[in-house]
């Protein structure tokens, strides 16, 4: 499949298109921020063209909409006498328009400007609602219509308020507001995406609900669009945690978490030490039960420091956790291919050892040669590469079982 790059002033005008290039790096992220670079011979038009405060919309052939629009971020001029000779080369870069949301922060109280935010609640702002609109409302509060003026992004259309997506309930203090976002949108109800229009001269904020493909696009060695997979069980590297809190001797409180279920699987047990003397818990030296440090200790406060203690164990134990990970390179195939078939946001299929799973499209890296067609599209599917304790250890243990079935068979 082949791309073309569209290039746009600081005014958001379409100003020309490169299609001669050394070669192009894109990287398009679900709800958060991709990023493009463009590598071109210096001193030709299609160096000219890019600008600071402009920026490019990359297309791919028979695919309406661009896979990734941005502004031009970091210029970058390499000369040397052996390669890259004559007037050298440029590289363009920048972050997708994306970014919008990470250059903005969640003011405390978004209807005053930042030198008088101290009369906002100390506490922060709640906010609760379905996702969808979270989104809208605070992006809008923070760059657009209902921004401060001094606060809003020219050219930036948000179009109509919308109620989608599961319901979330936050507290908001100087956050990124992009940051946050992730936290808020969701695999199956709710996406958003900031997409340059040309022919309106605007950057569009669009919400959409994720598409479920994953009937239609999969991925197996035996359809040939896999190059390969690699997948792992990595036992825990904490079982067993125990958390000191004030006190010496006997009336220091302690507290064990155990991760029984790891211990049986695996056969270990490994013990890990938490020194928490800022809780303000010792023990009762006879029965070694929590209670207050001293006199001064609220109810409140002794409530929310066992509840600290057993926050503590947790996230140590989920630190140090069972891990499953894989990782797989899809290929492009007349079958199915990235943008045509599928796009960051959809639901997929992937087939490895007998094992069917489905998860979302989070990430695709693409490399694009001189000639203008794909060297390499790299798909990141669900949670696969990113080392989260938490993320694929029942379905890579699913692998691993009906690999043994099938050693077994043979």
């Amino acid at each position: 499949m082949s791309y073309r790059v569209e290039v746009r002033d600081a005014a958001l005008e379409r100003i020309g298109i490169i299609d001669t290039w050394i070669q192009m790096d894109i990287v398009v992220r679900y709800c958060q921020q991709g990023s493009w670079q463009v590598h071109v011979a210096a001193g030709t038009p299609q160096a000219d063209l890019l600008q600071r405060g402009g920026g490019v919309a990359i297309y791919q052939d028979g695919v309406e909409l661009p896979i990734l629009t941005g502004q031009i971020e970091t210029f970058q001029h390499y000369w040397t006498s052996s390669q890259h000779t004559s007037a050298g080369s440029l590289y363009f870069g920048g972050k997708c328009d994306n970014k919008l949301a990470y250059n903005r922060l969640a003011f405390p109280d978004p209807t005053r400007p930042a030198t008088q935010q101290w009369q906002a609640d100390d506490n922060g702002r709640a906010v609760s609602g379905p996702a969808g609109h979270l989104v809208w409302d605070e992006l809008n509060r923070a760059l657009g219509p209902g921004a401060l003026p001094n606060r809003r992004v020219s050219g930036v259309r948000f179009g109509n308020d919308v109620s989608m997506g599961k319901t979330v309930s936050d507290q908001l203090q100087w956050d990124v507001i992009g940051t946050k976002l992730e936290s808020w949108i969701d695999t199956t109800t709710i996406g958003y995406r900031f997409l340059y229009d040309p022919s309106e001269k605007a950057i569009d904020l669009n919400l959409f609900t994720p598409r479920d493909r994953s009937r239609d696009v999969r991925f197996a060695k035996e359809l040939g669009n896999l190059r390969e997979f690699t997948w792992s069980l990595t036992a825990p590297t904490v079982t067993r945690v125990i958390v000191a809190c004030q006190g010496v001797g006997k009336g220091r409180y302690l507290h064990q978490q155990i991760d029984a279920e790891s211990e049986a699987e695996w056969g270990i047990q490994v013990e890990s030490f938490l020194d928490r003397r800022d809780l303000p818990i010792k023990a009762d030296p006879t029965t070694g039960e929590a209670v207050k440090a001293d006199l001064s200790v609220t109810d409140e406060q002794f409530k929310t420091a066992k509840q600290a203690v057993l926050d503590a164990a947790a996230e140590a134990l989920t630190t140090g956790a069972k891990n499953g990970n894989f990782q797989l390179y899809p290929v492009d195939t007349e079958a199915i291919k990235f943008g045509r078939d599928y796009f960051v946001g959809d639901l997929v299929t992937v087939s490895t050892d007998g094992t069917e799973y489905v998860d979302i499209v989070r990430e695709v890296s693409i490399t694009v040669d001189q000639g203008g067609e794909a060297e390499t599209i790299s798909p990141v599917i669900g949670e696969q590469g990113s080392g989260n304790p938490l993320n694929l250890y029942k379905e890579v243990f699913k692998m691993r079982e009906k690999l043994r079935e099938l050693e077994t068979r043979m």
